[in-house]
């Protein structure tokens, strides 16, 4: 079998992000040895074309028709483990969020969600997008206290309203785009993530170039109303979700629950 820490989340550097392992069962109840395919990708962080790529190559997961809209296992003893980080650097973050949901609610015991920190860190949003909290005072919101060189969200919007020129001022810039932003360039550490998400909303909902409070809360995936916040949230839910999950890495305990499960089909 393979090093139990292969699959850990703390481990992923040393496995090849298009790995995929043959492991048979080390157990003696059946006088037939069953093998299982296990596909491990992690840290795809929006790049699309390269998870396409990678789609492309495996022998465990493939697209179900060729609009791509669609994931699937290839075969019966096939599993897939995400190992983590789902969004940001690229402009697929919304795309590859519903490619793995739904990968998950199709084979709930056979696929694995792990939750990265890039995927954590974006609870944030479901509080601090939130009305309650847009409706503090700008001035009120400090800076990050880890990193004592970015600004606080007020320095933050009069360089916005600098920039702005015509009589702006940081009150008058302060909206839900701008302190998103604000979030994502200084306290997240994804700078490119807005314009990222913005532009790949704008091309799902084919509107152009999305804008001001609309364009940036939505395209940043903050601020209630579903999308790629509620995703993202399913992502960290079923990640969680009870005993199914194949727990940092032990692969042989999917090899074990499959062979718990087809003993109980044949019994009388």
């Amino acid at each position: 079998p393979y090093p139990a820490h292969a699959l850990s989340a703390s481990g992923v550097g040393a496995l090849s992000s298009d790995a995929h392992m043959r492991v048979r069962t080390p157990f003696r109840c059946s006088p037939h040895p069953c093998e299982y395919e296990i596909a491990f990708v992690s840290d795809v962080e929006g790049d699309l074309d390269y998870f396409n790529r990678w789609v492309a190559g495996s022998r465990c997961v493939a697209y179900t028709g060729s609009d791509e809209a669609a994931l699937t296992l290839t075969h019966a003893r096939a599993y897939f483990v995400y190992g983590g980080d789902v969004p940001d650097h690229g402009r697929g973050s919304e795309q590859l969020l519903r490619l793995l949901v739904g990968l998950k609610r199709a084979f709930p015991r056979r696929v694995a969600l792990l939750v990265g920190n890039r995927d954590l860190n974006k609870l944030r949003l479901t509080s601090e997008c939130a009305p309650s909290d847009l409706a503090r005072p700008h001035w009120s919101i400090p800076a990050p206290h880890w990193d004592p060189s970015a600004p606080t969200l007020s320095q933050h919007l009069e360089q916005v309203a600098a920039a702005r020129g015509g009589g702006a001022t940081a009150a008058s810039c302060d909206c839900a785009a701008e302190r998103l932003r604000w979030m994502y360039e200084n306290t997240l550490g994804c700078p490119a993530t807005f314009e990222a998400r913005r532009a790949e909303l704008a091309a799902l909902r084919s509107v152009g170039s999305a804008t001001g409070d609309n364009g940036g809360g939505g395209g940043g995936g903050g601020g209630g109303g579903g999308g790629a916040l509620s995703s993202q949230a399913e992502i960290d839910a079923v990640a969680r979700d009870g005993a199914e999950r194949v727990r940092f890495g032990t692969v042989n305990e999917i090899a074990r629950m499959q062979q718990q499960r087809d003993a109980a089909e044949r019994r009388p």
